[in-house]
């Protein structure tokens, strides 16, 4: 199998290190703690939070729940993924149903359906208002309450920044009240998002002010990434040298996803020796395979923030974007035009700003723009 998986997670022997993460994760579900997890997208949030739910479950002495509610809009979304979260464990189907059957009483009943991909259940409530709605929460919460009597609960909520969205009021209030009630679960919520999730948890006039331990994930450090690199590849009987791991730490920025997409390429690629002309070639070829993609962008965008994108590409992280300096160099009409192309190029997540300098989001769309 290649060894660098794409997916968010497949096992302990191919997650490259995090133990410091992954040991902060652990200490707090044994100690009730909860934990915001940010960082930018496709830097392994969710692989992390998989891996350490890998080594609590085996200790057997707390339960772990995972929920992705990235494409919910409302508060009902939010309650099915949470109802389906609570019974995709290892448990049967006969369990779950005989645990709906103790624990979701009188009114509320889970309906069964089974996903058409994967053949998993898939429970859904019937919440068509929000006195619905708030009720099934009820319940849910009641149930977690008895769930974790029996043995302690960790639940992540990735992407969580998401109900900050939703049409219904104080559903941040709610959601706060309900949480600080249980005694046995610890939760981690995840997000992409950092500006939003700091605001949601550490401005004194948000519900979850001050509630959990903030943790933001890092790029990999380069020489654990360069062992874990070389020792895949020759556990796959491919030499690949010390220049061409340099050049894929380079071109990706360590950036986890594209670090990932980029070995999986070249250890896909056949050869028995990989070096760092090979590494350049791959690169070229990914390029040419996405450039219609990346042409398309041009037309979601204004010709302003076109430039002002293929500025930040060129600059590979930059602090000061209204410089006369900059917008010089690279032909920008003004100040003003600038604040307003970095504010939407934020919001599109077409770019992300670390350490106070700005980066187009998309490591191989950063390396094509460079190009133009």
């Amino acid at each position: 199998m290649n060894p660098f998986s794409l997916k968010d997670y497949i096992g302990p022997a191919y997650f490259c290190d995090r133990k410091a993460e992954t040991k902060r994760i652990v200490d707090a579900a044994f100690n009730q703690r909860n934990i915001t997890l940010s960082s930018i997208r496709k830097m392994g949030k969710t692989g992390l939070i998989h891996h350490a739910f890998q080594q609590l479950n085996k200790t057997n002495k707390i339960d772990t729940v995972y929920l992705d509610i990235y494409y919910t809009e409302s508060l009902s979304g939010f309650i099915n993924r949470l109802g389906t979260g609570l019974f995709a464990n290892r448990e049967s189907l006969t369990g779950k149903i005989k645990r709906m059957t103790n624990y979701f009483i009188r009114n509320i009943r889970p309906v069964i359906t089974f996903d058409g991909l994967t053949g998993f259940p898939v429970f859904s409530f019937n919440v068509e208002t929000e006195q619905a709605s708030l009720q099934t929460l009820n319940e849910i919460f009641g149930f977690l309450e008895k769930r974790s009597a029996e043995k302690p609960l960790i639940i992540a909520i990735d992407e969580f920044q998401q109900i900050a969205g939703y049409p219904e009021q104080n559903v941040e209030a709610i959601l706060r009240t309900h949480i600080q009630k249980l005694k046995n679960v610890s939760f981690i919520f995840s997000g992409s998002d950092r500006h939003l999730l700091t605001r949601m948890f550490t401005n004194a006039k948000q519900p979850f002010y001050q509630s959990t331990e903030l943790m933001y994930l890092e790029a990999i450090a380069e020489e654990e990434y360069a062992a874990f690199i070389k020792d895949k590849f020759a556990e796959g009987s491919i030499t690949i040298d010390d220049k061409a791991v340099k050049e894929i730490l380079t071109l990706t920025r360590s950036h986890t996803y594209y670090v990932q997409y980029l070995c999986n390429k070249l250890y896909g690629f056949g050869g028995e020796l990989i070096d760092e002309h090979i590494v350049k070639q791959m690169l070229s070829e990914i390029l040419q395979e996405n450039e219609v993609y990346y042409s398309e962008y041009r037309n979601l965008l204004s010709k302003a923030q076109w430039k002002l994108l293929i500025a930040l590409a060129k600059e590979e992280g930059i602090v000061q974007v209204t410089s006369s300096a900059f917008m010089r160099k690279h032909n920008l009409s003004n100040a003003a035009t600038v604040r307003r192309g970095i504010k939407s190029l934020l919001e599109k997540f077409m770019i992300y700003q670390s350490d106070k300098k700005y980066f187009v989001y998309d490591v191989f769309f950063a390396t094509w723009l460079k190009q133009l």
